[in-house]
């Protein structure tokens, strides 16, 4: 099987655990970003999506990596990549948004937290290709479920 059409088969199971995480991620990020900033907040926010991510895949996929140590410390090197990627888009859509977007009639109606919670969504979605593909590629066996691999 071609690996994007791997990736794509595989990609359901992993939306679905990658939802609860960036659900507590963009809570956390929105909550935390007026008191911390956007960078603390942000790093705050991925870490502990990371560890919701590698949690219910643990539980619902056999892992690739046997030990629970090595196999949250593989999702935390995966998800460093992803913090970078979110810090960059994040510092960006700011910039952007502090430069040129607070004169917008649209834009300058939403809330902190609407553009906090917007801005979040989208550095996710830059970071979501990266850390799927990695963690499907390094982390669990999208084939089946835990039980029915455990089975064999």
């Amino acid at each position: 099987m071609p690996l994007i059409t791997k990736y794509f088969s595989y990609l359901p199971h992993y939306l679905k655990a990658s939802s609860i995480a960036f659900t507590t991620n963009a809570i956390l990020y929105v909550l935390l970003k007026p008191k911390l900033g956007i960078n603390a907040s942000g790093l705050i926010a991925e870490l502990s999506g990371t560890l919701i991510l590698y949690t219910f895949l643990r539980i619902s996929r056999k892992p690739k990596v046997k030990k629970s140590f090595n196999g949250i410390t593989l999702q935390y090197l995966i998800s460093g990549g992803t913090i970078i990627i979110n810090l960059i888009v994040l510092n960006i859509i700011n910039s952007f948004y502090q430069n040129v977007l607070i004169n917008n009639i649209i834009i300058s109606s939403l809330s902190e937290n609407e553009i906090s919670f917007f801005s979040k969504l989208i550095a996710s979605i830059c970071g979501l290709l990266w850390t799927s593909s990695m963690t499907m590629r390094f982390g669990f066996i999208f084939k089946s479920t835990r039980a029915k691999v455990v089975q064999k």
